[in-house]
């Protein structure tokens, strides 16, 4: 039968029965994001990696207590990676550096990396935004003021008289609290060189005990969302705007790109009912996904012998050319809509998938699409964090196919 997990150790013997990977070098902690994403490594050597944070209420509900529990454990933070600029994954990693202070006497937990594609680190160096820094008149900076404040009362509701004076950026809170941000990197950006998998492998990054390799993004897909960022600095301000290097700069990116986000995300959903996954084929309007999105950045984590692949929110047809055919444990793109998945679930497999969605906006989240695909190709074990829409037909389904899946699961061992 489908399952609803309440032990956290319930997943341990079924794995171990299968045969699928061996257990204990790894917790993940799944944490409930609601449409988001909040990841916590924990490695057998007391180091962790944080992918991702959910909301600010992520943080404060379910990130905060872990981490507090993580410290007084021995623990420490080798890396927070944030994917991309989406509400739903960074407003949680503001909160948690506002409260976690200096980089050198932390507050909550100490944090050795950070990797993150901000607006001065990233896309400030690209000739759309290059050729402008200079300074602003003071029309501008009224102009640049109010805009500010208008996007934070869209983003964070009239009832909370925030001013963008006090309002930081996440890539300002790194700077000002002297982390290391992107220090891995040359050019202070975290992106894939356009090479092979072979040389791709060859760059693939210390961090800790652990591994990285970039698979995404790449200059290509950077370029895009400087592009999509500049027009909306034209919508604004004009085509004869100007950039000072001024903090709040790095809040609008941030805010200019969750709002496009919001713009953009409205996928249209096809229903499936017929009881057979292959009916399920072929149900997705496979809406593309923005520059936002596409941006994110993918890696893939390697400790001892686990071998992991997170993908933020990226489209899997910019990278799938990089995968192994084989991981222990995969996180599906989007939340588990089909277009991103396609590429991916077409190349490779994994003895573990993670589906992180409360269902999104309507509870279209994960599309049957994606379930069907990845079940039929040969994905046998599926977590999810929260109940999903269609658990009652896959609860029917289950004996038919042979996979085991795992609602409501806040804790895997791996």
């Amino acid at each position: 039968m489908v399952k609803k997990c309440t032990n956290n150790d319930c997943c341990k013997p079924i794995l171990k029965q299968k045969g699928r990977m061996a257990m204990g070098n790894c917790t993940i902690h799944f944490l409930p994001a609601m449409a988001g994403d909040c990841f916590v490594l924990e490695f057998v050597n007391k180091e962790c990696i944080i992918i991702d944070c959910g909301f600010k209420s992520t943080y404060t509900e379910y990130l905060r207590p872990l981490l507090i529990e993580l410290r007084d454990k021995g623990c420490w933070i080798t890396l927070l990676l944030i994917t991309h600029i989406d509400q739903d994954h960074i407003e949680g990693a503001i909160a948690l550096l506002e409260e976690n202070g200096q980089a050198n006497n932390p507050n909550v937990i100490p944090i050795y990396n950070v990797w993150f594609n901000g607006f001065f680190n990233t896309l400030l160096k690209r000739s759309e935004f290059s050729q402008r820094i200079r300074a602003l008149s003071e029309e501008q900076k009224q102009i640049k003021e109010n805009i500010l404040n208008d996007l934070l009362m869209q983003v964070q509701g009239e009832s909370q008289e925030i001013s963008a004076k006090y309002s930081m950026s996440f890539e300002e809170l790194c700077l000002k609290n002297g982390y290391c941000l992107n220090f891995q990197f040359l050019d202070g950006t975290v992106k894939r060189i356009d090479i092979n998998r072979s040389q791709v492998l060859t760059r693939s990054i210390p961090i800790g005990a652990c591994n990285l390799v970039v698979l995404s993004p790449n200059d290509k897909e950077l370029d895009k969302l400087a592009d999509t960022l500049n027009l909306e600095m034209i919508r604004n301000f004009g085509v004869d705007y100007a950039i000072s290097e001024d903090s709040h700069f790095m809040k609008l990116f941030e805010l200019f790109m969750e709002h496009e986000a919001e713009r953009i995300n409205r996928e249209e959903f096809i229903s499936a009912t017929n009881e057979n996954l292959e009916n399920w084929l072929g149900t997705s309007s496979m809406a593309p996904m923005n520059a936002i999105n596409r941006a994110s950045i993918v890696v893939e984590i390697q400790y001892k012998d686990l071998k992991m692949l997170f993908t933020g929110d990226s489209d899997s047809a910019l990278w799938y050319e990089y995968l192994e055919e084989k991981y222990q444990v995969i996180k599906l793109s989007h939340h588990g809509t089909a277009y991103p998945n396609r590429a991916l679930l077409n190349h490779s497999r994994a003895d573990v998938l993670l589906i992180s969605t409360n269902g999104g906006r309507g509870k279209r989240h994960p599309e049957k699409e994606t379930l069907a695909q990845a079940i039929l190709a040969g994905n046998k074990v599926l977590y999810c964090n929260y109940d999903i829409p269609q658990q009652d037909i896959l609860e029917k389904l289950q004996k038919k196919y042979g996979y085991y899946i795992v609602y409501d699961q806040r804790k895997i061992e791996v």
